[in-house]
């Protein structure tokens, strides 16, 4: 009788349970997102460091590291994650005492230079500004964080220039040396070059950028892209243009660096480079044995006009015609179903291999081979070419690098004044 009565007893629990079953789902489903509304809630008021009495979040924290995964393509793996919040935390602070200082001295902030800035990091990654924004929202990191990090170190440049700018002499006798040394070697290799720059003021920040500079290495070479790895971690003024430099002959580098380079190829990437201030980063974009010209630096000005197979004998009487680009319109009208494709200025390193040895041959106003493709045939036209005429040594291009140089090196001396007089409280 008992376990009859056991049994009855179960199926009327069983039936209300079948009966309100949805309602069940409901309250559940209700509880899941108040529960993890909560943590997300917690996760923003979570404190992480408090600066001044500033806080930095723990929603911070965790939106800059998205940030940086997101753009430099460095894998999401616990260690990378580790070292990743270590430097987020610390890039965190710096900015926030950076924008105290720029609210005390009352320096304008400019919504026209940020969308520069914008522009100009877009530019370097081949895309749009709205297209960064895009990317980084569709993968939930909030525009702010990085409009904030541009923001911080727009302002922190007005400060240093502001503060500095005057008391920077530079001498004429140092720009001869500097010039002496880049002549002695003009005839030298050739580099075309970026940078990634970690400094160091001591010991305890010394081994920091060298593990992080490391591992920045290794994922280098495992083909993440370098321009944003150097906009998330240069402490460089060329990390806003992706760390690019340009071309420099061997005289204008520290004996470090080109003794970390000379053996690399192109499209390589150095090993960590100690010098007296901090840790470097090259990748190696071109080089040209001795420095006199280098074809692959002629620039092209290009057009192509598209025509279909089936009109080969116009096309073909059109590439004999074909004189100017500035004229290009008017011997347009005389053709028809062509398609115009306005390529631009482009380094021959930047075109195609294939087309490399008949565009030295040819000059401004010629007409390459036709190019068949699956519908079309391809006539590009060279409107204007400018031959590579070597490095050119400028005493002002001198004067503007050591002045950098030795802005640069206020600048962090500043930032670390600033840090140690500063009320930094980790949680």
């Amino acid at each position: 009788m008992g376990k009859l009565k056991l049994f009855l007893n179960s199926l009327i629990i069983l039936n209300i349970m079948k009966k309100y079953k949805y309602i069940l789902i409901a309250f559940i489903a209700l509880t899941s997102c108040l529960f993890n509304s909560e943590i997300l809630a917690q996760n923003i008021q979570a404190i992480s460091v408090i600066v001044n009495d500033e806080v930095i979040s723990r929603y911070d924290v965790n939106q800059r590291i998205k940030l940086i995964l997101v753009t430099s393509g460095i894998p999401a793996t616990e260690e990378n994650l580790k070292r990743i919040e270590d430097q987020s935390i610390k890039a965190l602070i710096n900015e926030r005492i950076q924008l105290q200082e720029a609210s005390k001295l009352e320096v304008p902030e400019s919504q026209e230079e940020i969308q520069m800035t914008l522009d100009r990091i877009a530019q370097g990654n081949q895309t749009t500004a709205e297209g960064i924004i895009e990317n980084i929202t569709s993968q939930g990191v909030n525009v702010d964080t990085l409009i904030d990090q541009i923001k911080s170190e727009l302002l922190w440049n007005k400060i240093v220039r502001g503060r500095f700018g005057s008391y920077i002499n530079i001498s004429d006798e140092e720009i001869n040396i500097v010039y002496e040394r880049t002549m002695d070697s003009i005839n030298k290799v050739q580099y075309d070059i970026s940078e990634i720059f970690l400094g160091f003021e001591d010991e305890k920040e010394e081994k920091e950028s060298n593990d992080l500079a490391t591992k920045l290495v290794e994922q280098l070479k495992n083909d993440i892209s370098f321009e944003p790895v150097a906009q998330q971690f240069s402490q460089s003024a060329s990390s806003g243009q992706g760390g690019y430099i340009g071309w420099v002959v061997e005289g204008q580098l520290d004996k470090e660096i080109i003794n970390g380079i000379k053996n690399l190829s192109t499209n390589s990437i150095s090993e960590p480079i100690k010098t007296v201030n901090g840790y470097y980063i090259i990748k190696v974009n071109g080089r040209a044995e001795e420095g006199g010209k280098n074809p692959m630096r002629n620039k092209y000005n290009l057009t192509s006009v598209s025509f279909s197979k089936e009109d080969e004998d116009s096309a073909l009487e059109f590439s004999k015609n074909f004189v100017s680009c500035k004229r290009l319109e008017s011997l347009l009208e005389g053709y028809n179903q062509k398609k115009i494709n306005v390529i631009g200025d482009r380094l021959l390193q930047e075109l195609p291999v294939e087309l490399h040895n008949e565009l030295l041959e040819k000059n401004a106003g010629n007409a390459l081979l036709p190019r068949y493709s699956d519908d079309n045939l391809d006539i590009i036209l060279i409107c204007d070419r400018k031959d590579d005429v070597g490095v050119q040594v400028n005493r002002d291009a001198i004067e503007d690098n050591i002045y950098s140089q030795k802005m640069g090196m206020m600048s962090r001396r500043h930032l670390r004044d600033l840090r140690r007089d500063a009320v930094i409280e980790y949680r």
